[in-house]
């Protein structure tokens, strides 16, 4: 009789398999707790994190707690208190519902639970490592539930030595803190690193919640959504175009109050930006949907992070005309008006001519030809803008000459070679003549390579040219970006930046590189903060040096002299 080969795993290695697919890495432990504080019915919900979670995650709350017996339950695979029967699945209310957390994490660490509830006079301490328990026994404790989780991975080492250093272990904390800030803006939430207090959240309205996560800055540049349909509610918030970013992680979007990842309805929000999004750009939104549980299926992925829709058709239309219906109010959409019969579009010079005067037979074409392009009036429909400083660009801005009846185009007139060298066309290339014919240059890319090499050589000499700031700007930034920035201190300073730090999440910009004296250092920084979070590259140093130029350098529309 042949050796069987199929074995049954041990409980302790079938935990630790089974872990993996719920606990990759400290924010999942978070993510985890967070949600059983939510669903035990807590409205003060503490949350303590040492060394990007490697060591300890700490999760306190005043929720309904555990008796011994649940407490003793609650640790061992597949046990809920949340669904009990197969219809259940089809009509989940609770952020969780699998009972694999608690094993899963208590599987991989040292796990310390203290709880009570409202009718017992005493709690009860658990000690678990490695999911066996080691201690029981009664405390002092007041209601409600302390789950401290230390040494996550001791016992997995292969997989903790994959995880990160303690900043991005930590920033991943804050994207997870993130989901439950904004969707339950009801419950008081503080958040220590260390002993350090990164977030005291009381009970607040969503928008002033948003302002206190995120920044006064996005307080003052959100619009409200508002909008229901047979297919659901919309409500939250939407940013105008101050709040663009060249990354995604200000985009949160929630099912019943659960954070979800759609392609589809993320597509939806930014669909209803249009034209106004510029390319490479994200829009920042808070969007909480509101759909009958029945109609949605949340057990598609092990996180439930994503999810499936009876009718996604219906939940995209309503989430697009959700948005566009709050860009309209706020006047930040554009709205499309027919052109005044009586404009005429003429094409413009590619260059200004160096004689202003007029030529024998052009009359008043020719000084209509001196002035700038309007690239609005070359549109058979023009957009009209209800902002303010748009609308009045607009009124200010040259009529067309009677005479010029018919488009038109004007060249500009062949100069002496020995006279001219470069001409500079839609504010985006450069023509020069060579020996052997002619040469075009984008402009951008051409300053963009020099920056680079120039902040090359910054990096290997540590000789910046900075330019100090007359007026010194301030800029709060969010946590997550606060704790970028304090990573990318070193190499920012060796291109010329002096920043300095300026009470929690502000910074000082004193000093810029000599590059960015004429440009907008705040929006900069942001861009440089966002590249850096999104690297994947290995050398940092390559990495800060390729967004540095690119960031810096002349854009495309940018006129020359």
């Amino acid at each position: 009789m042949s050796e069987r080969r199929i074995k049954i795993l041990p409980e302790s290695l079938s935990n630790q398999i089974a872990a993996g697919e719920v606990i990759d890495r400290p924010s999942s432990v978070v993510k985890e707790l967070v949600e059983n504080a939510i669903d035990a019915g807590a409205t003060e919900i503490t949350v303590i994190v040492q060394d990007g979670g490697k060591t300890l995650i700490q999760v306190v709350d005043n929720g309904s707690g555990m008796s011994e017996a649940d407490a003793l339950l609650a640790f061992e695979r597949h046990s809920t208190s949340k669904i009990a029967v197969q219809q259940d699945l089809e009509r989940i209310r609770t952020m969780g519902f699998r009972g694999e957390a608690l094993a899963s994490i208590a599987s991989v660490s040292r796990v310390e639970l203290k709880t009570r509830t409202e009718d017992e006079e005493e709690g009860t301490f658990l000690l678990l490592e490695g999911g066996v328990i080691r201690q029981l026994s009664k405390t002092a404790f007041q209601r409600g539930t302390s789950i401290a989780v230390k040494s996550l991975f001791f016992n997995t080492p292969a997989r903790r030595k994959f995880l990160k250093s303690h900043q991005a272990e930590y920033r991943h904390i804050l994207q997870v803190m993130y989901r439950y800030f904004l969707p339950f803006p009801e419950i008081h939430f503080r958040f220590y690193r260390g002993e350090e207090e990164i977030f005291n959240l009381p009970p607040d309205t969503l928008e002033n919640r948003i302002a206190r996560v995120f920044g006064e800055k996005y307080g003052q540049n959100i619009l409200p959504l508002q909008f229901e349909t047979g297919a659901g509610a919309v409500r939250g918030f939407v940013g105008n175009m101050d709040l663009f970013r060249t990354s995604r992680g200000e985009q949160f979007l929630f099912l019943n109050r659960r954070y979800i990842q759609s392609k589809s309805l993320n597509w939806a929000v930014v669909s209803a930006y249009e034209s106004m999004l510029p390319k490479g750009n994200y829009p920042f939104y808070v969007v909480l949907l509101q759909i009958d549980p029945e109609k949605v299926d949340v057990n598609v992925h092990p996180s439930k992070i994503e999810v499936r829709f009876e009718d996604e058709r219906a939940v995209y239309g309503l989430i697009y005309r959700a948005v566009k219906e709050a860009l309209l109010q706020g006047g930040v959409a554009p709205v499309l008006r027919a052109p005044d019969p009586e404009e005429d579009f003429v094409t413009v010079p590619l260059a200004p001519q160096r004689d202003t005067g007029p030529k024998p037979g052009q009359g008043q074409a020719a000084t209509f030809a001196e002035r700038e392009p309007d690239p609005q009036k070359e549109l058979a429909f023009q957009f009209e803008f209800r902002d303010a400083r748009r609308t009045q660009q607009q009124e200010e801005g040259s009529s067309v000459p009677e005479q010029a009846a018919k488009p038109r185009q004007v060249l500009p007139e062949r100069e002496p070679a020995e006279q001219v060298s470069v001409w500079q066309l839609h504010n985006k290339y450069l023509f020069s003549q060579i020996k052997s014919g002619l040469i075009i240059i984008d402009q951008h890319l051409a300053h963009e390579r020099i920056l680079y090499e120039k902040a090359l050589k910054l990096f290997r000499d540590a000789r910046p040219v900075a330019q100090q700031q007359l007026f010194p700007k301030t800029v709060e930034l969010s946590p997550e970006d606060f704790e970028t920035l304090l990573e990318m201190q070193f190499y920012l300073s060796r291109l010329g930046f002096v920043v300095r730090e300026f009470g929690k999440n502000t910074v000082i910009i004193e000093a810029v590189p000599a590059e960015l004296r004429n440009r907008d250092e705040e929006k900069v920084l942001r861009e440089m903060i966002d590249d850096y979070r999104q690297n994947k590259e290995p050398d940092i140093r390559d990495s800060i040096a390729k967004t540095f130029a690119c960031k810096s350098a002349i854009k495309a529309g940018d006129p020359l002299t």
